[in-house]
Protein backbone atom coordinates (compact mmCIF):
# COMPACT_ATOMS: atom_id res chain seq x y z
CA UNK A 1 0.00 0.00 0.00
CA UNK A 2 3.01 2.19 0.63
CA UNK A 3 4.37 1.57 -2.44
CA UNK A 4 1.38 2.45 -4.18
CA UNK A 5 1.16 5.65 -2.08
CA UNK A 6 4.37 6.94 -2.90
CA UNK A 7 3.84 6.12 -6.83
CA UNK A 8 0.97 8.12 -6.94
CA UNK A 9 2.44 11.02 -5.34
CA UNK A 10 5.28 10.70 -7.89
CA UNK A 11 3.10 10.64 -10.67
CA UNK A 12 0.64 13.36 -9.30
CA UNK A 13 3.41 15.70 -8.84
CA UNK A 14 4.78 14.35 -12.00
CA UNK A 15 1.80 15.29 -14.18
CA UNK A 16 1.21 18.71 -12.22
CA UNK A 17 4.36 20.32 -14.38
CA UNK A 18 2.32 20.13 -17.30
CA UNK A 19 0.37 23.38 -16.05
CA UNK A 20 3.66 25.19 -17.27
CA UNK A 21 3.39 23.95 -21.40
CA UNK A 22 -0.44 24.71 -20.41
CA UNK A 23 -0.02 27.82 -19.87
CA UNK A 24 2.90 28.82 -22.17
CA UNK A 25 0.52 27.41 -25.62
CA UNK A 26 -2.56 29.20 -23.28
CA UNK A 27 -4.17 26.56 -22.62
CA UNK A 28 -5.38 26.84 -19.30
CA UNK A 29 -4.45 29.61 -16.65
CA UNK A 30 -3.50 28.39 -13.62
CA UNK A 31 -2.27 31.29 -12.32
CA UNK A 32 -3.67 34.27 -14.47
CA UNK A 33 -1.22 36.82 -13.64
CA UNK A 34 1.37 34.85 -15.29
CA UNK A 35 2.35 36.24 -18.47
CA UNK A 36 4.96 33.15 -19.32
CA UNK A 37 8.35 35.25 -18.23
CA UNK A 38 11.23 34.13 -16.11
CA UNK A 39 12.34 36.78 -13.26
CA UNK A 40 16.05 35.81 -14.15
CA UNK A 41 15.97 34.86 -18.08
CA UNK A 42 13.22 37.02 -19.77
CA UNK A 43 15.22 40.08 -19.61
CA UNK A 44 18.67 38.41 -20.85
CA UNK A 45 16.92 35.82 -23.58
CA UNK A 46 13.70 37.33 -24.17
CA UNK A 47 10.38 36.00 -23.81
CA UNK A 48 10.45 33.37 -26.54
CA UNK A 49 13.80 31.23 -25.30
CA UNK A 50 12.71 31.89 -21.81
CA UNK A 51 9.30 30.14 -22.78
CA UNK A 52 11.16 26.93 -24.60
CA UNK A 53 13.25 26.62 -21.29
CA UNK A 54 10.37 26.23 -18.99
CA UNK A 55 8.60 24.19 -21.41
CA UNK A 56 11.94 21.67 -21.27
CA UNK A 57 11.97 22.19 -17.84
CA UNK A 58 8.30 21.35 -17.01
CA UNK A 59 8.15 18.78 -19.40
CA UNK A 60 11.89 17.19 -18.33
CA UNK A 61 10.14 17.18 -14.66
CA UNK A 62 7.10 15.97 -15.45
CA UNK A 63 8.76 12.81 -17.65
CA UNK A 64 11.49 12.15 -14.93
CA UNK A 65 8.54 11.63 -12.20
CA UNK A 66 6.40 9.48 -13.88
CA UNK A 67 8.85 7.40 -14.82
CA UNK A 68 10.01 7.53 -10.99
CA UNK A 69 6.48 6.15 -10.59
CA UNK A 70 7.07 3.46 -13.00
CA UNK A 71 10.07 2.31 -11.26
CA UNK A 72 8.78 2.34 -7.58
CA UNK A 73 5.53 0.46 -9.03
CA UNK A 74 8.44 -2.28 -10.10
CA UNK A 75 7.59 -1.43 -13.98
CA UNK A 76 11.08 0.16 -14.83
CA UNK A 77 14.70 -1.27 -13.99
CA UNK A 78 15.45 -0.54 -10.04
CA UNK A 79 18.64 1.10 -11.67
CA UNK A 80 16.71 4.54 -12.86
CA UNK A 81 15.89 5.18 -9.47
CA UNK A 82 18.00 7.48 -8.40
CA UNK A 83 18.94 9.12 -11.43
CA UNK A 84 15.33 9.55 -12.01
CA UNK A 85 14.17 10.64 -8.47
CA UNK A 86 17.48 13.46 -8.32
CA UNK A 87 17.22 15.07 -11.86
CA UNK A 88 13.77 15.52 -12.04
CA UNK A 89 13.57 17.33 -8.42
CA UNK A 90 16.50 19.29 -9.59
CA UNK A 91 15.19 20.43 -12.82
CA UNK A 92 11.93 20.99 -10.78
CA UNK A 93 13.16 23.14 -8.31
CA UNK A 94 15.16 25.08 -11.17
CA UNK A 95 11.66 25.67 -13.33
CA UNK A 96 10.12 26.89 -9.72
CA UNK A 97 13.41 29.30 -8.58
CA UNK A 98 13.47 30.24 -12.59
CA UNK A 99 9.46 30.79 -12.70
CA UNK A 100 8.28 31.20 -9.16
CA UNK A 101 4.53 32.90 -10.11
CA UNK A 102 3.70 30.38 -12.92
CA UNK A 103 1.39 28.66 -10.20
CA UNK A 104 -0.62 29.58 -7.82
CA UNK A 105 1.86 29.66 -4.09
CA UNK A 106 0.00 26.63 -2.77
CA UNK A 107 1.66 24.75 -5.68
CA UNK A 108 4.11 26.40 -5.73
CA UNK A 109 5.42 25.39 -1.86
CA UNK A 110 3.52 21.91 -1.98
CA UNK A 111 5.92 21.22 -5.35
CA UNK A 112 8.95 22.34 -3.67
CA UNK A 113 8.11 19.64 -0.60
CA UNK A 114 7.91 17.09 -2.74
CA UNK A 115 10.70 17.85 -4.35
CA UNK A 116 12.91 18.23 -1.11
CA UNK A 117 11.47 15.22 0.29
CA UNK A 118 12.49 13.35 -2.38
CA UNK A 119 16.46 14.43 -2.30
CA UNK A 120 16.35 13.98 1.60
CA UNK A 121 15.01 10.42 0.51
CA UNK A 122 16.58 9.43 -2.09
CA UNK A 123 20.50 11.51 -1.50
CA UNK A 124 20.37 11.99 2.49
CA UNK A 125 18.37 8.51 3.72
CA UNK A 126 19.42 6.57 0.60
CA UNK A 127 15.92 5.46 0.22
CA UNK A 128 15.61 3.02 -2.75
CA UNK A 129 11.66 1.57 -3.76
CA UNK A 130 13.34 -1.95 -3.31
CA UNK A 131 13.63 -1.09 0.77
CA UNK A 132 9.26 -1.66 0.45
CA UNK A 133 7.74 -4.66 1.14
CA UNK A 134 5.52 -5.95 -1.68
Amino acid sequence: MVKILIAVVLFAHGIGHVLGPLQVFKVAAASPTWNGDSWLLTGVTGQTVSNVIGLVLWVGAMVGFVAASAVVMGWLPAAWWVPLAVVSSVVSLVAIALFPTAFPMTSTVGAVVVDVAVLVAVLGLKWTPSALAV
